[in-house]
């Protein structure tokens, strides 16, 4: 069992209903572990040095979930699990009808690369190579919508 498993079963991701607000947030206590959280911002940094995003570090990545084109180690887009997620897929699937203001943290925090070159945002592909993402994307929803413990999927999309 890799430390971070251990860590999680201790300190288990939960969702919180804040009664003021009317509203729930996602409490994760292994998500400070993100090494991103204690860089120094560089004046100038480098994005490809050593990024596991970027082709040719996909050692670096937590698991492969799928890849477009499949097989291809030259790879247009990359979905894999999060090395520091946010919830836990190894949590019990809740139960149904489960309420309360405190819930297990059960569920899935995947990350898509829409891209192999670091520096390339969504707005710098092409139309065709857009479309092509936006598949990947909707391919991921339907096999995670078919899971009958997933009520709700969200897309988040940051650079």
């Amino acid at each position: 069992m890799s430390s971070s498993s251990t860590s999680e079963n201790q300190n288990p991701p939960q969702l919180r209903k804040d009664p003021i607000w009317n509203r729930w947030v996602i409490f994760s206590p292994a998500r400070s572990k993100r090494p991103s959280d204690f860089k120094s911002k560089s004046s100038n940094p480098n994005p490809t040095t050593n990024c596991p995003f970027c082709i040719g570090n996909e050692h670096q990545c937590a698991p492969e979930i799928f890849r477009v084109p499949s097989e291809d180690p030259n790879w247009k887009i990359r979905v894999i699990q999060n090395l520091f997620p946010a919830l836990s897929r190894e949590l019990d699937d809740p139960v149904d009808g489960a309420s309360g203001s405190v819930l297990d943290g059960f569920g899935f925090h995947d990350v898509v690369i829409e891209t192999p070159v670091h520096s390339v945002q969504l707005c710098d592909l092409e139309r065709e190579e857009i479309g092509e993402v936006f598949v990947a994307y909707t391919r991921r929803i339907q096999q995670l919508v078919n899971r009958h413990s997933i009520k709700y999927v969200q897309v988040r999309f940051q650079k």
